[in-house]
């Protein structure tokens, strides 16, 4: 595996050290007047990388889907659109300067956003103090949408309600669990999945018998597991990131800690996790803000279908929520350039403010805070694939989940 993860991190490098330079996504030979300059920072390399590619694969094939279908209309002109590409390392800090330099050395016109509440945090200060918009969908945490930044967008739906309709799903299975783990990492992100979390299962009636927080980053589950085993939890909820979901899952069939489901924010979605995991990912839950089996019209694309058989032509995986929430980001920039008539940051904002536009990804619209309206979606992993299960799911779910041994 770890072979593996070092070849695809190397050819991620190679690219994005290119990118970082030169790419233009489409536009050959344009003039400075006739391009749309939108600044990315965004992590290449780092603990991030794995999911930042998501997002940098989405915003390069929205992009140039929009070119090649003539760019983008600004009054009785049309621009081609370019992505000034930096990587932040997966460093907040680094991430920051490199908006920064975005805006004041490169005069990027716009901003698509980082992966990570973390780094999104940081990088939006930066985009409300040049008053520069952002449009991101790799942070969810209420720390970015309470600050009164009325320069950032987000199309993840709020952190503190991404189990929301999973606690629902539970509650209509016959034995309903009772006794539920929440565990999550220490960063901005999942802290806000976790205290959502508490709130809504009390207020459900489930009894919460582990709450707890493990490092960010984190590869050592085995005090938490043994916790989780000696409260005999029907359920545990992991709020963490994709390399911690491994590490949880295989330590847990290393402990043969077996509680009924196993539901995790960030991981089964993703076509890595699945083939990192091969059968000890059957069963498992996830939360998404959207699906391959959701059927959307859209407005880059036809319809949720035509995007997904482009994009696994493309790129070789299957498209999860990380993907079509970058699709959604480039879509929602090009419509309000496009309304607002104009290149002018304050009168763009303003537009992208009063959004309402159907894409691959859903509907988005935005609450005066900035984040989109919406909610999650719960999946699971049968068979191999990933499939909706709640609401309105393809299948329906499986639970109890059989132990390791009998998967």
């Amino acid at each position: 595996m770890r072979r593996f993860l070092g070849i695809g991190a190397s050819l991620f490098v190679a690219v994005a050290v290119f990118l970082a330079f030169s790419l233009t996504t489409g536009v050959k030979g344009a003039q400075a007047e006739n391009v749309i300059k939108v600044g990315c920072a965004i992590s290449f390399t780092g603990k991030k990388s794995r999911s930042g590619k998501l997002y940098v694969d989405s915003y390069n094939m929205a992009v140039e889907k929009i070119n090649e279908s003539g760019g983008v209309k600004v009054g009785d002109k049309y621009y081609k659109l370019k992505i000034i590409y930096y990587d932040d390392k997966s460093s907040a800090d680094e991430s920051a300067k490199l908006v920064e330099k975005l805006i004041s050395e490169d005069k990027v016109n716009f901003l698509l956003g980082p992966y990570s509440s973390g780094i999104t945090i940081p990088d939006s200060i930066i985009a409300q103090r040049y008053r520069i918009p952002m449009i991101e969908g790799g942070g969810a945490s209420g720390k970015i949408f309470s600050r009164g930044n009325k320069y950032i967008f987000g199309t993840l739906p709020p952190a503190g309600e991404y189990f929301k309709t999973t606690l629902e799903m539970m509650k209509g299975f016959k034995p309903a669990p009772k006794r539920i783990a929440i565990l999550y990492a220490d960063d901005k992100f999942d802290k806000s999945v976790a205290k959502g979390t508490k709130k809504l299962a009390k207020e459900m009636g489930f009894k919460v018998v582990v709450y707890e927080r493990y490092a960010e980053g984190a590869s050592d589950f085995n005090t938490i597991l043994t916790k989780v085993k000696a409260a005999k939890a029907d359920a545990v909820l992991v709020a963490g990131h994709t390399e911690e979901s491994l590490n949880f899952v295989q330590q847990a069939k290393e402990l043969n800690v077996c509680p009924k489901m196993i539901s995790l924010t960030v991981g089964p979605s993703e076509a890595d996790f699945r083939k990192s995991l091969g059968k000890d990912a059957e069963y498992i839950f996830g939360v998404a803000s959207w699906s391959p089996q959701m059927n959307f019209k859209g407005y880059l694309f036809k319809d949720t279908k035509e995007f997904v058989k482009e994009f696994k032509k493309r790129y070789g995986y299957d498209p999860d929520y990380h993907n079509a929430s970058g699709i959604a980001d480039v879509a929602v920039l090009k419509n309000a350039i496009e309304r607002a008539g104009t290149l002018d940051p304050q009168k763009v904002r303003d537009a992208i403010a009063s959004t309402s536009l159907d894409t691959i990804y859903g509907h988005v619209e935005f609450a005066p805070n900035g984040q989109i309206k919406g909610t999650s979606v719960v999946l699971q992993i049968l068979n191999g694939e990933v499939v909706q299960v709640y609401p309105n799911g393809a299948k329906k779910p499986h639970y109890p989940v059989p132990c390791w041994k009998e998967r």
